[in-house]
């Protein structure tokens, strides 16, 4: 049954948007999710969706980023069904990467990563062709399969009330003075109390629409998909020029470096290369056989990090966009819920509001 708590529109059904609609859903929102293509958005379903926190992040990031990871047990808990593996990540020692400098700044930071030696990287990933006399072991890191977290939990959110539109294009957004109270879709009007974008990519054109410029880049990133073989991988392994998983499907999912950036231009000859590098990479007693390419593009805010919050200036109209989704959609979901709803904003969001990004007074008249 649906609930009797205020009317939501959530615009954006990938991870973070279908987080925040269960999240909102389960507290007794009357939530409409409305997605333009399918459920899992855009850049969710070609993501390469590792769980981490680490590397040059700020400290503040770094702090949400590791509460999520904590907060992927809760949803897991919640949602039984969601194919998620927090099985640990192996880093090789890689350009850029001074491994123990890298281990002793996490481990400062609370985080569970340690060295290992060959002998100990051998007997974690026995199939690892490639040669190493340390690594790194982070344990709490993992994966999901981040398209069907996306449309279980809309699913699950519309079991307990929720409805969802597909192929919904917003067109802009309805306003009675410096309040939102809707989004136009086409000739309807379709009436909240809140509204929520989560349309990652395309929420800077959504919001220039209240005059809040919103700078957001979109790195593409390249992965190769090989058809399924037995499971050869037990976690994840991250090294020069390869990063690469299993999926639960046992296909192997590999890129080519953290940012993903760096064979997209052309996705068949960056497949062939990776399918090199993966060959290279691993001992397999069946062929590695590439199936596709998928190339995602990462909503990236100017400066890296998230964009969580209200707009000042505009009431009843919020933001999520960020890059990693895969690794903050819990918490986000959860606290982006909370504060639609009780107004609490959860001090680990406080860096992360959408007024660093502010030159100029919003007016609602200029919509």
């Amino acid at each position: 049954m649906a609930g009797k708590g205020p009317e939501v529109i959530v615009i954006g059904a990938g991870i973070i948007g279908a987080s925040i609609a269960w999240h909102l859903t389960r507290a007794g929102a009357r939530v409409t999710i409305l997605e333009a293509s399918k459920p899992g958005g855009v850049a969710t379903p070609n993501s390469f969706s590792w769980i981490n926190s680490n590397f040059h992040f700020p400290r503040e990031y770094f702090v949400l980023r590791h509460h999520s990871m904590e907060e992927w047990r809760r949803l897991s808990e919640a949602l039984p069904q969601l194919p998620v593996s927090l099985s640990g990540s192996i880093y090789l020692p890689a350009k850029g990467l001074e491994l123990n400098e890298f281990v002793a700044r996490n481990t400062a930071w609370g985080y569970r990563i340690e060295l290992i030696d060959a002998e100990r990287v051998k007997q974690r990933e026995p199939n690892l062709a490639l040669e190493t006399e340390v690594a790194a072991l982070a344990h709490d890191e993992g994966a999901v399969e981040a398209e069907q977290v996306a449309a279980l939990m809309t699913a699950a959110a519309v079991d307990e009330g929720a409805e969802l539109r597909i192929g919904i294009r917003v067109d802009g957004f309805a306003l009675e003075g410096e309040r939102v109270t809707g989004v136009c879709v086409g000739d309807e009007t379709l009436s909240a109390d809140e509204v929520v974008v989560a349309a990652g990519v395309a929420t800077p054109e959504l919001v220039r629409e209240v005059g809040y410029d919103l700078p957001l880049s979109m790195p593409p990133g390249l992965l190769a998909h090989t058809k399924p073989v037995s499971r050869i991988l037990n976690g994840l392994v991250l090294a020069e020029g390869l990063h690469m998983r299993q999926k639960a499907n046992g296909q192997i999912l590999a890129g080519s470096d953290f940012q993903g950036a760096e064979l997209a231009e052309d996705p068949e000859s960056g497949g062939e290369e990776l399918m090199r590098r993966l060959h290279a990479g691993l001992n397999s007693s069946e062929p590695l056989v590439l199936e596709r390419t998928s190339t995602g593009y990462r909503p990236t805010p100017a400066d890296g990090l998230p964009v969580v919050g209200r707009l000042p200036g505009v009431a009843g109209l919020g933001v999520a966009v960020m890059h990693s989704g895969v690794t903050l959609c819990p918490a986000v979901g959860a606290m982006v819920a909370d504060e639609v709803l009780t107004g609490h904003r959860h001090e680990l969001l406080a860096p992360f509001g959408t007024e660093r990004f502010l030159k100029a007074p919003i007016t609602a008249a200029r919509v």
